[in-house]
């Protein structure tokens, strides 16, 4: 007696929830993408390691490591503050906001979350870097109020969601307010932060700017493609940007017919409306208008020739040097012939920029890790620059640090040593940034790098940013932040003593630089509307002797602004000789680095744009003296939510079960479970599965699972059906996964090791010739087995690439199993696959490139799971549970053929595929909150082959095709049509359309070929 190899029933799958079928398809793309629900992902991981502590409030639990414990009360205070007067305007949520507080990355960001539960993640470092948020009065108070306005927003439900979130708890399904557009969601939270502080984004002038630049060069992107997902510039900013307008105009326009409750409406109406997508329905109700309708009435005036947007002439004397638009930073002069300055311009990852004036020629010089200053070292005989850039120290630790390039070679000068906007003096001496929690301050670095020596002190609302050698090297000019929200540029001298505050006020005063051999300084501020480049001269001070350090507010008669075009000017810096200045110039698509004379002659600054703000007063809550307790992360481990599981069993029975999930907010902790059960058969599919990431690297998982996963037909020699079995499957998989990340490379190692245990049951039957106590049948088998894999990649990706662009990936996994009371019934497998990309210079939005996969698989003559051929890879979508689109990743894939047409022990595989780039969309609207990005071409030529050696192929049938059939190399070609996407607005997403013939085949196989639509990159 023997089983049979041939499965005769249906593998059971799960389907479809309990929810009503309508409203399921209605929301299934939505859900399927996470909906949304963490706001603002950070840079950065939370970082798992470490004792922590946790301060209770009335709203909040805030978590910390030990030496966060004052900023942790400053949060605390801050947190019961925006509450309070997030709560007189909106609908609070229920029950404890947790708050994590973290210092591990030198990028400023925060993200809310409301699934599991509502929690926010604030990363303890200022942002004086980031253009859009240089004004604010207090940094920290910006931050909570704006994520807390999140949790408001997002946590809010009304009606049939209420009554969902009652059945299901905090199943993501139940957040009506999640499934809005990010401009929606950031547009709100950007107009509290400032409603509530008198600061912010919707108060500065960054995002004005942004959009007077679109309408000058008639790149206004209209509603509809104001997506996260966007590649058009700014990016990601464009929903913060447009949205915050928008939102602000929609609230005055409320305002100024006499509601001053509209965004309450608005809020609770989108809470309880069963079509949560009905955008324009519930702005009417709520503002009198629809946000298509303002939006458009917003735009048209941005355009009409009258519009301020226009009152200047272009350029105001500014003649660009580069116009590679996009991201640039601090261009400054390497001599008077020669520009630098780092940028990411799209096409080619960021990096080392460098300009000949003479001949007027840009070339791309080396590869930088993050945008910073590069800062020439004065009268260096090999032209030495130093520069700051971000490196991963692990999977959880972002820093930045000091770099040279001398003689065309980097070599790193300090190592976590926290630092940023170096300037060098003659003598190699430099000064830079430096963070500290909570903080920034300014030091004094020694030219190899070895010593770090404070030259500012840590004060409490102080912070320091971009410093700048005088010619002489015996002055600092450096931006200042004075509690309360106030900025001004000094003069510092080398002990860090204040000598002289050259101007300041409430707005934005930026990038000193000096001028005329150190009697003059320019700097950068939008007091005026928009930063402009201003500019006074400096006193003479001798040895001790301070200048004015009081009277500094307001607008001195000195001070006067060059005269310039209608663009915001950023970031200058003055020629060797005096004469010229370079700067950034925003336009619509991006940042150019221009030239200009330098004007000292134009008109006294004006102290306009912020004339009527001041900063507001928050509640008076007094800062948390309580004790704080250990952190406890098993109370934000029970369960939640539960998802309910309608599935299909092994014979076609149907099956009813549920999942659920959670993490603490360290993620240190996960688990995931799921049960199906079939009434019918009482046969159970379960499945748990649980990490731990306490130590950092590596990381532990183990997970168990039991499946019942096929009905199998038995037959005796003769071929004769005896009856069926069903096989269950047991596993217990228990791995450590080591992670090595950098910036410009990453390896990965898993080590694990799995048990798996089979039963098989008879069906029985009046017609079946097996018993339900076939005791042969019930004697479970085990087959325990050790594995481990490993990948290594310098594969890297601009930032409109259409794929990976440069750089090569190599991979193997290995397997040894066996079975337990024969082990030398042992087999293994490895498979080794390598990938390389080549960038070519071809014009497009971005870089055509030239990829090419190899693969290889080898396993011993007693394995029992062989390699498979053909199909199409890609990746697979849980639109629902169990409802699954797309194509898995496959092996060995071959276009144009079915998955698996042929098999064996041995397997090799190989791509080449040329990719370049078609269109990327401005204007284009998709409906169903469709989002459409760009498309771009791939051609391609697929081949492989499976294959058993010598006379296995006659006796291991399991694994191996019968001798002489389907034998030999197949190959295809094709093309396909790649649409970058985005569903429900901002989730991105890629859809592959293509179509491929195989041109060789061996006998048995099709050289039909086919068209196929799958998701996810080919390789």
């Amino acid at each position: 007696m023997r089983i049979a190899t041939r499965i005769a029933a249906r593998i059971a799958t799960r389907t479809a929830t309990l929810v009503a079928l309508a409203l399921a398809l209605a929301l299934a793309l939505a859900l399927a993408l996470a909906l949304s629900l963490t706001v603002a992902t950070a840079q950065a991981q939370v970082d798992p390691r470490g004792s922590l502590r946790t301060l209770t409030t009335a709203h909040l639990r805030v978590h910390y490591p030990v030496a966060l414990d004052s900023l942790a009360r400053e949060a605390a205070r801050h947190g019961e503050a925006a509450w309070q007067q997030l709560a007189a305007s909106l609908t609070a949520p229920r029950g404890k906001v947790d708050l994590l507080l973290q210092d591990n990355t030198d990028v400023s960001n925060g993200f809310a979350q409301v699934f599991p539960s509502n929690r926010v993640v604030i990363f303890a470092v200022p942002p004086v870097a980031s253009r859009e948020l240089r004004f604010h009065d207090d940094w920290l108070r910006l931050v909570i109020t704006h994520e807390l306005a999140h949790i408001f927003h997002i946590d809010r439900s009304r009606g049939l969601w209420r009554a969902g979130r009652w059945v299901f708890g905090r199943n993501p399904l139940f957040f009506p307010n999640s499934f809005a557009p990010s401009w929606v969601k950031e547009g709100l939270a950007v107009h509290y932060e400032s409603a509530l502080t008198g600061s912010g984004r919707a108060v500065g002038t960054e995002f004005p700017v942004l959009a007077a630049a679109a309408a000058r060069d008639s790149a206004l992107p209209p509603m509809a493609r104001w997506s996260l997902s966007t590649t058009r510039f700014p990016r990601g900013q464009t929903a913060y940007a447009y949205g915050s307008q928008l939102m602000s105009r929609a609230v005055q326009t409320a305002a100024d017919s006499g509601d001053t409750t509209a965004l309450r409406q608005y809020v609770e109406g989108t809470a309880a409306f069963v079509v949560p997508f009905a955008l324009g329905t519930q702005s009417r109700r709520a503002f009198g208008i629809s946000f298509a309708d303002l939006a458009r009435r917003w735009q048209d005036s941005l355009m009409a020739p009258q519009s301020s947007v226009f009152a200047a002439s272009r350029d105001g004397g500014w003649h660009v040097v580069s116009d590679a638009g996009f991201y640039a930073t601090a261009p400054r002069w390497l001599n008077a012939d020669t520009l630098l300055w780092s940028a990411s311009n799209g096409r080619e990852v960021s990096g080392l920029y460098v300009h000949d004036l003479r001949a007027q020629h840009t070339r791309r010089e080396a590869w930088r890790n993050s945008l910073d200053v590069q800062a020439p070292q004065p009268g260096h005989a090999t032209g030495r620059t130093v520069f700051a850039q971000l490196e991963r120290r692990d999977p959880y630790v972002l820093h930045s640090d000091l770099y040279e390039r001398v003689n065309g070679r980097d070599r790193r000068l300090t190592v976590g040593a926290r630092l940023s906007a170096p300037d060098v003096r003659g003598d190699g001496q430099m000064v830079a940034v430096q963070v500290v929690p909570g903080s920034t301050r300014l030091v004094r670095v020694s030219s190899n790098g070895q010593h770090v020596t404070a030259l500012t002190e840590v004060k409490p609302g102080e912070q320091w940013a971009e410093p700048r050698w005088s010619p002489d090297g015996q002055f600092v000019a450096a931006v200042q932040w004075v509690a309360p929200g106030l900025r001004r540029v000094v003069l510092l001298d080398t002990l860090g003593t204040l000598r002289h505050v050259v101007a300041g006020g409430r707005a934005v005063f930026a990038a000193p630089a000096f001028a005329t051999a150190g009697r003059r300084l320019l700097w950068t501020s939008d007091r005026s509307g928009r930063m402009q480049v201003e500019t006074a001269p400096l006193p003479a001070l001798a040895d001790g002797q301070t200048g004015d350090t009081l009277s500094w507010r307001g607008v001195h008669p000195e001070v006067r602004v060059m005269r310039t075009g209608p663009e915001a000017v950023y970031e200058p810096s003055v020629s060797p000789d005096g004469a010229r200045v370079v700067a950034l110039l925003q336009r619509a698509q991006g940042f150019v680095v221009a030239t200009t004379a330098l004007d000292t002659t134009g008109p006294v600054a004006q102290d306009t744009w912020y004339a009527n703000t001041a900063a507001l007063l928050a509640p008076d809550v007094p800062t948390v003296v309580a004790a704080s307790t250990p952190y406890n992360p098993w109370r934000l481990l029970r369960p939640t939510y539960w998802l309910p599981l309608v599935g299909e069993g092994r014979q076609g029975d149907a099956t009813f079960g549920l999942s659920s999930s959670n993490q603490d907010i360290l993620s240190r902790h996960a688990w995931q479970a799921s049960a199906l059960v079939a009434p019918s058969r009482r046969e159970l599919d379960a499945a748990f599965a649980y990490r731990y990431a306490g130590l950092g690297v590596p990381v532990f998982d183990v997970s168990a699972s039991q499946a019942w996963d096929g009905t199998f037909r038995v037959v005796n020699d003769s071929n004769t059906t005896l009856g069926f079995v069903g096989r269950r499957r047991q596993f217990l998989t228990l791995s450590s996964t080591l992670v090595v990340p950098r910036v410009r490379w990453s390896l990965q190692q898993t080590l694990g090791a799995q048990y798996e245990r089979r039963d098989f049951v008879a069906d029985g039957g009046a017609d079946s010739a097996l018993g339900p106590s076939t005791s042969l049948l019930r004697r479970g088998t085990r087959y325990p087995s050790l594995f481990a894999n490993t990948a290594w990649s310098t594969a890297r990706l601009a930032l409109r690439g259409i794929s990976v662009e440069e750089g090569v990936t190599l991979s193997q996994q290995t397997s040894y199993r066996w079975r337990e009371d024969a082990p030398e019934s042992g087999s293994w497998r490895t498979l080794i696959t390598g990938r390389a990309y080549v960038p070519l210079p071809l014009p497009g939005y971005a870089r055509h490139v030239l990829a090419l996969r190899a693969s290889a698989g080898v396993a011993d003559t007693r394995t029992a799971t062989e390699f498979s051929v053909g199909g199409t890879s890609g990746t697979s979508l849980e639109l629902l549970p169990g409802l699954v689109v797309g194509d898995p990743s496959r092996s060995f894939p071959v276009r144009g053929t079915a998955p698996g047409v042929q098999r064996g022990i041995r397997a090799l595989g190989g791509t080449l595929e040329y990719r370049a780039p078609l269109t990327i969309f401005q204007r284009l609207a998709l409906p169903f909150t469709l989002f459409a990005d760009r498309t771009s071409l791939a051609l391609f030529s697929d081949a492989a082959r499976a294959w058993c050696p010598g006379a296995l192929a006659r006796v291991n049938t399991v694994v191996c095709e019968a001798p002489g059939q389907r034998d030999g190399t197949l190959a295809s070609a094709g093309a396909e049509l790649v649409l970058d996407l985005a569903v429900q607005y901002d989730v991105p997403y890629r859809l592959r359309v293509g179509a491929a013939r195989p041109y060789v085949a061996p006998t048995g196989i099709s050289r039909g070929g086919g068209f196929y639509v799958t998701f996810g990159g080919y390789f």
